[in-house]
């Protein structure tokens, strides 16, 4: 649980859970490459998207989105955000 608080703090604060720092990448807003924040990066991208989640089929199709030009998932379009290296 508490691993959970804080990789949900860090995403909000800083776009990155610790396994993305491992990675070197981080979420931010497609707009302008600024903080993502509490709403987008863990509301839309990861509450919302688990709701939809239930929907047969949508993990397939969300994963397969990655194949577009602009690499962004649904759930990367729902939030208005991207990935980007850190």
């Amino acid at each position: 649980l508490a691993l959970l608080i804080y990789n949900l703090y860090r995403l909000s604060t800083q776009g990155q859970t610790i396994g993305k720092q491992v990675m070197k990448i981080r979420i931010v807003r497609v707009e302008d490459n600024s903080q993502a924040g509490f709403v987008k990066a863990v509301l839309l991208r990861g509450f919302v998207n688990a709701l939809i989640g239930i929907v047969p089929f949508y993990g397939l199709i969300d994963i397969l989105f990655i194949f577009r030009e602009d690499r962004r998932c649904i759930h990367d379009l729902l939030a208005g955000t991207h990935v980007v290296q850190a």
